[in-house]
């Protein structure tokens, strides 16, 4: 499939706000990182992260409208699928790579990884979001979409998960607010009953989070803060990280103190 002519026009629609979860993306740069985003969408952190950070920001999209339209913001851009092509950029070019909810919708999320690891930094931050496969949202391997199962992707490839945020109500108006009104064949009935729907779940996030508890499936997505390790990748360590990926109930990242004994 010819992602790049299927893409061409799409995010045409108005531009949307700036949510949360590009304030935890925006709250994790610094002044004068060099930035990557790898899928910019209606170009939310294009128009809006020069009045919280000064950065130098390059971005990948598979859509030329997107590109076009945040153009005069940007250092650089690729028009690219990262599911097969090779980012464009140097290697270890970039201090942070910001990936908000790309994954889902790639042939190859391996080959896009390892190009992101290539591109960013020893130590460099990837911040990396996927939804809540519940939400409704199109993806090619739900099975991988997860937490779970995620988290034992980025730390396969040797990406330590410093940090695990949840974000927004699990069902919205796009995805999950469509389906019920094709079923209920009555907009106004449909957007009722998804709004009752979503109070429910966010009283109940709300008494999860009184009870200090973290139900992920109540979530739209989930947000990654991740290191790179690529640096000792060339190790005897590697063997000892692959052995841990089974091991993540209470850890969230792959270091462990013990792995990381002189060898």
């Amino acid at each position: 499939m010819d992602i790049i002519n299927q893409s061409k026009n799409i995010y045409k629609k108005p531009d949307c706000h700036l949510t949360d979860r590009f304030m935890m993306a925006i709250n994790e740069l610094n002044d004068g990182d060099n930035v990557l985003e790898i899928g910019v969408g209606w170009g939310e952190l294009a128009r809006n992260v020069d009045r919280y950070k000064k950065i130098s920001l390059f971005v990948i999209d598979a859509a030329e409208s997107a590109l076009n339209k945040i153009s005069s913001y940007v250092k650089d851009s690729q028009l690219a699928d990262i599911s097969n092509e090779k980012i464009k950029f140097r290697d270890n070019q970039f201090d942070k790579v910001v990936c908000l909810e790309v994954f889902e919708h790639l042939q190859n999320p391996y080959h896009a990884l390892t190009e992101i690891q290539r591109v960013l930094k020893p130590g460099g931050k990837l911040i990396l979001s996927i939804p809540n496969y519940l939400g409704g949202h199109l993806m090619i391997y739900p099975g991988l979409i997860t937490p779970k199962f995620f988290r034992i992707f980025l730390r396969q490839n040797y990406f330590k998960i410093n940090k695990f945020y949840v974000w927004g109500p699990v069902l919205n108006t796009d995805n999950i607010g469509k389906l019920i009104e094709a079923k209920l064949k009555n907009k106004i009935i449909s957007l009722i009953l998804l709004r009752l729907i979503q109070v429910i779940i966010r009283a109940v996030q709300f008494i999860t989070r009184l009870l200090f508890l973290k139900i992920t499936s109540l979530y739209w997505c989930y947000v990654f803060v991740c290191e790179n390790k690529k640096d000792a990748m060339d190790t005897p360590l590697w063997l000892k990280q692959l052995e841990q990926t089974s091991e993540i109930k209470g850890n969230i990242g792959w270091y462990h103190s013990y792995f990381h004994k002189k060898v």
